[in-house]
């Protein structure tokens, strides 16, 4: 692919933004302004997620640039090492941010940068600065890039139309004072990811619906390709809505190893979880995922029977084929003292275990048990997995606190990655940068007009919409709920 342009504007441009549409080009194009721009001094590129470090990382080392010529990180990352550095001045409070503590890892950098104590440092290391994904930077992030662009030679890539937005409260910095900041020099416009499957009619579609979101907040799909269908629930109960899910699920034939994403409630993990059961997929799970959270405080505070049935009830809301409440009602007719003609399973000797000790190690053995036995699937892994790791560091005494184990669970799996299954559920949030072969679409009713782009631009062959209409009408958010974005979900 050729970005000559594109090159040439950043290159020459004290600061700019260029935009970048899902799917045109944007990781090769960077790779390129790196590849471009000599040395000796490095290029510092930043972007929001370890995933997309290790997408550049690996597109410089196609392009046989060497790595030695960045310095690529997370912007967090970055900025918790730089303001670690120099604590004094910056004012950084932890080394080991979480959660609510990071908008002030990024105060700490700034102020390190705004202060001038490290201008000549910056000036010897980098010749300039190159951000991705920068519709996702917060108010922030904004201030540090801002502080950075002093001193470097700055550019943004980004595209406001995939900014989504979550629960907490951390706001996004307005695209119209980034672009005032850093104008824009250049658009990328050039459906790379269906050119390269031949797939040139649904991409030059997706460029040509971001019109109609931005100007009228919608999508009509009957000028839309083949390649684009559409499975009509009977009515709106959610019996028909359930049937026309699992029929657009059945509708999609993978090839080899073709990927299919279904795209769900960005709100709740259980309906997505319940919506990968039923249509024999595997859910993405959030990083900091809530199930895992609210279920580690439950067990913590509960013993005996409590605990017994708290286990069972995660399980059965993450593995199909567990038969629940029969073996519940087994297992505890056999603590009262009732002797089964049949030997006891492994499973039932856990449960056992659960019922008559304390040990966090019985709750470890039982989901262990449970996964192993005939015809039970699990449809939460990224959950099972998470608890099962948790539980193991806790027994084995790495943490004083369930909660405090968790955490370095995930904390591991942000920067190991994840391995996504064949056929995946998710939200918008969790695949937003990820590539899928295919993509069904349920409730688009329920998606923002960003959420919807975002879910339209993740399959690069077929997109399956459920939907009783033609027209899909974006929800349109709150001017509240549209400031505010989930920081936790980097998948």
């Amino acid at each position: 692919m050729s970005n000559e342009p594109i090159i040439d504007a950043v290159l020459s441009s004290r600061l700019g933004s260029v935009v970048a549409p899902a799917g045109c080009g944007k990781t090769d194009c960077i790779a390129d302004v790196v590849k471009a721009a000599g040395g000796p001094a490095k290029c510092l590129v930043l972007t929001h997620t370890l995933a997309g470090v290790d997408t550049l990382r690996q597109r410089l080392k196609e392009k046989h640039v060497s790595l030695h010529r960045t310095d690529l990180e997370t912007i967090a990352g970055w900025s918790l090492r730089f303001a670690a550095a120099f604590p004094r001045r910056s004012g950084l409070k932890t080394r080991e941010p979480r959660g609510g503590d990071w908008p002030a890892v990024y105060a700490a950098a700034a102020q390190l940068v705004l202060g001038g104590f490290v201008t000549s440092v910056l000036k010897a290391s980098y010749q300039r600065l190159l951000v991705d994904e920068y519709q996702d930077c917060t108010v922030e992030q904004h201030a540090l890039i801002l502080a950075l662009s002093q001193h470097l030679p700055t550019c943004i890539f980004g595209d406001p139309l995939q900014a989504i937005f979550g629960f907490r409260d951390e706001q996004l910095a307005d695209w119209k004072t980034v672009t005032t900041d850093f104008p824009e020099i250049g658009a990328l416009r050039e459906p790379w990811r269906w050119k390269r499957v031949k797939n040139d009619k649904l991409g030059c579609w997706l460029i040509a619906i971001r019109e109609q979101l931005e100007q009228i907040n919608r999508v009509d799909l009957a000028a839309a390709p083949r390649c684009v269908s559409r499975v009509i629930p009977q009515s709106s109960t959610k019996q028909d809505l359930l049937k026309a899910n699992i029929s657009a699920g059945r509708s999609v034939k993978l090839r080899g190893e073709e990927t299919l994403i279904v795209i769900g409630d960005k709100a709740s993990e259980l309906i997505r979880g319940s919506l990968a059961a039923k249509l024999k997929c595997s859910a993405i799970e959030p990083v900091a995922c809530q199930t895992l959270g609210s279920f580690l405080d439950t067990i913590e505070a509960c013993t005996g029977r409590d605990r017994l049935t708290t286990v069972l009830d995660l399980a059965a809301g993450a593995m199909s084929g567990l038969a629940k409440a029969a073996f519940e009602r087994r297992v505890t007719r056999m603590a009262g003292g009732w002797k089964p003609r049949k030997a006891l399973t492994e499973a039932e000797r856990a449960a056992l275990d659960v019922l008559a000790s304390n040990e966090f190690a019985h709750v470890l053995r039982l989901l262990e048990c449970l996964r192993r036995q005939p015809g039970v699937i699990a449809f939460r892994r990224e959950l099972l997995s998470a608890l099962q790791n948790t539980l193991r560091l806790f027994i084995a005494g790495e943490h004083s606190t369930l909660a405090d184990a968790a955490w370095h669970v995930q904390n591991k799996l942000r920067h190991a990655g994840r391995r996504l299954a064949q056929r995946s559920v998710g939200s918008t949030l969790l695949v937003k940068g990820l590539q899928f072969d295919h993509a069904i679409i349920v409730a688009p009713e329920k998606l923002s007009r960003n959420d919807l782009y975002v879910a339209l631009t993740r399959a690069s062959r077929t997109i399956t919409i459920v939907s009783a209409t033609p027209i899909l009408n974006a929800k349109v958010e709150s001017s509240q709920s549209s400031r505010k974005r989930a920081r936790s979900n980097n998948g």
